[in-house]
């Protein structure tokens, strides 16, 4: 309470001090210059109940004396000169600076530099693990004293420290605009994005199914990423010609991370020890053979680099026409170094092919559009896209076959019938392209009625997927209705149908003849259909109305709705539905006085299909009692009122606002009748409430001189299993899984409720 009355009283005395002043504050005249400007500065009081993470999740709402808003403009009085700044939040973990300045007609030019902030928790998550220097290793002080379930969960409760998991993002820009001619335009810019902090990143040692520990890490995140342009334009009499070059170029100081093994004993009091195999039923100390490596490593986001060029080009044509086209290449490198299979030193390595993977992908973009106006009321439009993502990156065979998580030797090198071109386990460069066709007429049937009808082609070619080739149509009409100027329909239909010809599972799948496991896999992986290459019909629609009786009212309302379905879908999604219906006003009673609301609701329905396999062989049989039957439903209930009131014309004005929001997520599961089926459950239901008030009042002392006050509130609620029982050992949900209680998560919540009391006053100065 004390410190929030020193915030006021300093307010009220920079208040008095700008208030005595404010008679002086005009715009000043300095040679052939005038310079105008304006700042704020106040004061953030507040009171918060509950966690923070969610209510600061990207601001800086610190409780100081804070600068939300400083603009200063600087302009020649012949209009030949410019230059202006802009900061907001000064010195703030969000703050933004702007400084731009040219000549009018000659050149322009731009720096900015914008702090972004991304909390994910604030000492709600806990680990037992210690950064080793200022890399991506991670090391432990000391070991549970066992393997069993509750001497982890012991030692985890009394090692574990907590830590904030949270992201710093400072983007730097500069953008230059030279146009010495009328016809000659030269662009050019650069940005720098550099990303550091600490977020949860998971991780396990063992094999999955299997015996396994999961070790939840934070990992440790430098980025920083170099953005170039350079472009140049002509433009002619009815045509123009530009030339761009793009480059990206993607830099992670921290490439790889390597955490230490708390179900490895054998590091207590002595050296750590390598064992070529993991289980939970292991001692983990001695000479136990299944106590797993001592560490585990696991190679993160490597460095690479994207260069494009494009060329564009416009031209008028005759029968009052329009062209546009674009034409890039690029190509896209990656060369990060392998790492070896694995840090188990009780492994023998097998050979690796190579030393990198020389990544190489050369994008191709081709996009062609005409624009016709020839015929009186009729407008037409047609376009042609392509898109080639060409990867020419180098095939990978890994003929000695390859170490699976950490144990055990090598993976048994594939055999195959005569008619497989090579052993071993190999990768594939993935390439597809992509093009479009469309075809747009619209007429003017009435002054009122407008009519727009489009057909769309679509041909995805894929190289090495279970699709090769396929194709999506899509056709429907858009209508305008405008009987007067106060009334405005809008009406819009499309309906999509994608084919999946030749869906082959097993494409790619190395199988002996015979009924082995490899082909009942590839049987069963028949009946996954992948979504994004699945049979697919979807419709859309959507509806928008405005409607202003009064010059003083004005009522709208819309209404999104769209639905797939996937036909030949066995195993995975089955269809999808989901709407959004809205209304609002805006209405204005008064000079002094308007009011708005508006109301959204947003619900989505899934259905998906699952199968529960009791044997690694056993085969897909339509309407087995092993089918789960999963159908999900979210929704989403918005409100948001409010009025601005000018209680004084020119002296006094208030604006009020409420929002409110209800998110709601069920999950009904039925299925699996068969004798030693695991029965399918219900998930808990997850719900979500959010509320916000702001009151603020804006009195303007003088015309150079404004003071602001107010008071903002903001709660919110969740209640979500998922996220509410998160512990930093998670042995107790589950006392009969051994993997869950040899495992270690951060145990952070990032979604904790919070009620928040925020007052504020600023003085706003302007010259």
């Amino acid at each position: 309470m004390e410190r929030t009355r020193i915030y006021f009283a300093l307010n009220l005395s920079l208040a008095l001090l700008f208030f005595l002043a404010s008679p002086t504050w005009a715009q000043i005249d300095i040679g052939d210059f005038s310079i105008s400007g304006q700042a704020e500065v106040g004061g953030l009081p507040r009171h918060k109940d509950g966690k923070d993470t969610k209510f600061e999740e990207y601001r800086d709402l610190p409780e100081t004396v804070i600068v939300p808003q400083l603009q200063l403009m600087i302009g020649g009085k012949k209009e030949d000169f410019y230059l202006n700044f802009d900061s907001t939040k000064t010195g703030l973990a969000d703050q933004n600076y702007r400084l731009r300045f040219g000549r009018y007609g000659l050149v322009d030019v731009e720096f900015e530099w914008d702090q972004i902030p991304h909390l994910f928790s604030s000492n709600t998550a806990r680990t037992p693990f210690a950064r080793d220097g200022g890399g991506g290793t991670f090391t432990l002080a000391s070991k549970p004293l066992t393997t069993a379930g509750t001497s982890v969960r012991n030692w985890v409760n009394a090692n574990a420290q907590p830590l904030d998991l949270k992201l710093f993002d400072g983007i730097g820009r500069f953008k230059l605009r030279y146009t010495p001619t009328p016809g000659w335009t030269f662009t050019g810019s650069y940005w720098s994005y550099d990303v550091s902090g600490k977020r949860a990143l998971g991780a396990y040692i063992g094999s999955s199914p299997g015996n396994f520990n999961i070790i939840e890490q934070t990992e440790p995140i430098s980025y920083l990423t170099h953005n170039i342009e350079l472009g140049g334009e002509y433009a002619g009499n009815g045509w123009s010609l530009g030339l761009r070059y793009n480059a990206s170029l993607f830099h992670n100081n921290i490439s790889t991370l390597v955490w230490d093994n708390p179900i490895n004993l054998s590091g207590i009091g002595s050296a750590c020890t390598d064992a070529a195999n993991y289980s939970n039923t292991s001692t983990g100390t001695g000479l136990d053979p299944n106590r797993g490596p001592c560490r585990g490593r696991m190679d993160l986001y490597p460095s690479n680099q994207a260069h494009t060029w494009t060329l564009t080009g416009t031209a008028t044509l005759p029968l009052k026409s329009q062209f546009l086209g674009t034409v890039s290449y690029g190509f896209r490198r990656q060369d990060d170094s392998f790492l070896p299979f694995t840090i188990n030193s009780a492994i023998t390595q097998p050979s690796l092919p190579r030393s990198s993977l020389d990544g190489d992908v050369r994008p191709t973009m081709v996009n062609a559009t005409v624009v016709n106006r020839y015929f009186d009321r009729l407008d037409l439009k047609a376009y042609y896209r392509y898109y080639d993502f060409d990867n020419r990156s180098r095939k990978v065979l890994f003929s000695d076959g390859i170490v699976l998580s950490d144990q055990a030797g090598t993976a048994a090198i594939p055999t195959c019938n005569p008619t497989c071109p090579e052993a071993g386990s190999r990768t594939f460069p993935y390439s597809y392209s992509k093009q479009n066709i469309g075809l747009d007429g619209g007429y003017n049937f009435t002054r009122w009625l407008t009519g727009k009808l489009g057909y769309g082609w679509e041909r995805m070619h894929r190289d090495r997927r279970e699709v090769l080739n396929a194709d999506e149509h899509s056709v429907g009409p858009t209508f305008d209705i405008k009987p007067n100027s106060w009334v405005l329909f809008r009406a819009s239909y499309r309906h999509f149908w994608r084919s999946a010809p030749n869906y082959d599972a097993g494409r790619f799948v190395v199988v002996d003849t015979g009924d082995t496991p490899d082909d009942v896999r590839a049987d069963h992986n028949a009946a996954l259909r992948k979504y994004d290459e699945a049979q697919r019909h979807r419709d859309k629609s959507s509806l928008f109305a405005q409607i202003s009786p009064w010059d003083r009212l004005t009522l709208y309302t819309g209404l999104e709705v769209m639905s797939d379905r996937f036909p030949s879908t066995d195993i995975g999604v089955k269809n999808d539905f989901n709407y959004s219906p809205s209304i609002g006003f805006v209405y204005t009673p008064s000079d002094w006085m308007s009011l708005f609301a508006d109301y959204n609701w947003e619900r989505f329905d899934w259905k998906m299909t699952s199968m529960q396999r009791t044997a690694a062989n056993e085969p897909f049989v339509p309407g087995s009692n092993r089918i789960w039957n999963s159908r999900g439903r979210d929704q989403v209930n918005t409100i948001s009122l409010g009025s601005d009131m000018n209680l004084i014309k020119n002296l006094l004005g208030f604006r009020i606002q409420y929002g409110f929001s209800l998110g709601r997520e069920e999950i009904h599961a039925s299925g699996a009748t068969c004798v030693g089926c695991t029965a399918a459950t219900n998930l808990p239901r997850a719900t979500s409430q959010w509320h916000e008030l702001l009151a603020r009042f804006e009195y303007q002392v003088h015309k150079n001189v404004a003071l602001r006050f107010g008071y903002y509130f903001n709660h919110y609620t969740e209640q979500d299993a998922g996220v509410d029982m998160m512990q930093p050992w998670m042995g107790a949900q589950n006392l009969t899984d051994a993997n869950l209680g040899h495992s270690i998560f951060l145990g952070d919540r990032i979604k904790a409720p919070f009620t928040a009391h925020v007052g504020f006053m600023t003085l706003r100065l302007s010259f």
